[in-house]
């Protein structure tokens, strides 16, 4: 990437090679988009074009935050309520909430609404203005992560006043008995302070026992949350002879959740990633299911080291998850690359694999393609939806009137941290997956665009974390996949 955010593509490169490899990995699997669980969709409700965030809670229940920003300024009501995805609780809305507009942009909407169970919901919002109303349905998995914890402070105040009322108890159960009986002004004698310290010892029994079922039923309670709590996809991955098989495994986690309900999400099942350590290679392939949970994959050419995978499937109940793993490998001789397998390799790595190899052909031949991020002076930030927006240029530097869709899109884009504890496979629709779109029936304003593809693609998207972030762009030109990798840096 040159200084004025340049980047020329690298075409997908095919090297054909066989070699035999046994190899076995374990997945480190992740919640949906790793790292990045935050809900971004850019859509069509009716006449208004908005951008939705949604923020799911981090326990469940819990409330998820919502942001909507318009792209026209007549909308005056926003509208939103929570629903289950799917089923008959999709089917009959709740009286919605009324989104407040933000009192510094006129365009911003924000609000926050109720999920009460985990699995997949949506956040339906309704816009309102002097061209009519529109809704738009948004996905979201409600995943619970965490228990939240309890601050120090919380935990110190709940501690003095559990001896308070212990201890007043003890005292108000003591006098009852010693005093109870007897006229005012008179003073107990011996035998009724016995009889209150009897009862004060009675009452002590009593709160130790209170304490005691107390803890124990929040153990109980404690220990059953910690079923409820998100429990990712394991998987393992083995290569043979330069065959890829990977197996996801269930560690148990909703009864609900299987392995043989996954659906195809723009055309395929399983998405798989596969990044080097300097970022400076990336294939993007689409493995077989060869059963529930099974997926199988001729390799293309791998040079040695180690890699990092990120394979993102999507359930039939809409929920998304992505599974990642570490692969450390010798060289792989595979097969070329076909269909929407694609691959990137940057400078550093095609020096790599001349020295290698020295059989390999230069890593861009013919036309060149040129995508160019339109970056603005606004400084990236957390927390903060913002378009990413590229335009691609052809070989005489002029808009690229040729591209097609890829997979249904006109562009896939992903946000990885360079640490890989950020992953996010993001469209112009958004990050939501197209499946789940299609099943909350909402009609994305980028979804199936007739006529021909706008030479400029953008991806909605928000940093959750500061960090170094590598974005890789995709799109498909004159038949040819065409990946653009750029650096940002998030303070």
């Amino acid at each position: 990437m040159d200084a004025e955010g340049e980047t020329v593509v690298i075409r997908s490169l095919n090297h054909p090679a066989a070699l035999m490899l046994s190899l076995l990995a374990l997945f480190a699997p992740l919640s949906a988009h790793v790292g990045s669980p935050d809900v971004f969709v850019d859509g069509q409700a009716g006449p208004y074009r908005i951008l939705v965030t949604v923020r799911p809670p981090y326990a469940i229940p819990g409330v998820a935050e919502v942001e909507v920003m318009t792209r026209d300024g007549d909308v005056d009501d926003v509208q939103i309520v929570p629903l289950p995805l799917t089923g008959p609780g999709a089917r009959f809305a709740p009286v919605p909430d009324r989104a407040q507009r933000s009192p510094d942009d006129s365009h911003l909407f924000f609000g926050r609404v109720w999920m009460m169970t985990a699995g997949a919901w949506q956040v339906r919002v309704a816009a309102g203005g002097s061209r009519g109303s529109g809704v738009l349905a948004v996905p979201v998995p409600a995943l619970p992560q965490s228990t939240l914890a309890m601050s120090r402070g919380l935990r110190a105040l709940l501690l003095v006043l559990m001896v308070t009322l212990g201890a007043g108890f003890i005292a108000i159960v003591s006098a009852l008995v010693r005093e109870a009986r007897l006229e005012p002004g008179v003073r107990p004698d011996r035998r009724a302070r016995r009889r209150g310290r009897i009862a004060a010892a009675v009452a002590a029994a009593i709160v130790a026992a209170v304490l005691l079922l107390g803890n124990r039923w929040w153990a109980v309670e404690a220990a059953n949350y910690s079923r409820y709590v998100y429990k990712p996809l394991r998987g393992e991955a083995t290569v043979t002879g330069g065959l890829l098989a990977l197996t996801l495994r269930d560690p148990g986690w909703l009864a609900t959740r299987t392995l043989d309900d996954l659906v195809a999400d723009h055309g395929y099942v399983m998405h798989l990633f596969v990044l080097s350590p300097e970022l400076d290679r990336f294939w993007h392939l689409h493995p077989r299911q060869t059963g529930g949970g099974r997926f199988e994959h001729h390799l293309p050419d791998l040079p040695p080291g180690g890699y990092d995978l990120f394979a993102d499937v999507v359930h039939a109940t809409g929920v998304p998850e992505t599974v990642t793993s570490q692969l450390l490998t010798p060289a792989i001789h595979g097969v070329p690359l076909s269909g929407d397998d694609s691959e990137w390799t940057g400078d550093a790595a095609v020096r790599l694999k001349r020295e290698l190899n020295g059989r390999l052909k230069p890593a861009s031949t013919g036309d060149r393609t040129r995508i160019i991020w339109l970056r603005d002076d606004a400084p990236l930030v957390t927390k903060r939806l913002r378009e990413f927006s590229f335009r691609v240029e052809d070989e005489n530097g002029q808009p690229a009137a040729d591209l097609e869709l890829y997979m249904g899109m006109p562009g896939h884009a992903v946000f990885v941290r360079r640490d890989r504890q950020v992953f996010a496979h993001v469209h112009p629709s958004g990050s939501a997956p197209m499946a789940a779109l299609a099943m909350a029936a909402s009609t994305p304003v980028h979804e199936h665009r007739e006529g021909g593809i706008p030479p400029t693609v953008s991806f909605p998207y928000g940093f959750p974390e500061p960090g170094d972030y590598r974005i890789f762009v995709q799109v498909r030109r004159r038949g040819m996949v065409e990946t653009a990798a750029f650096d940002a840096r998030v303070p």
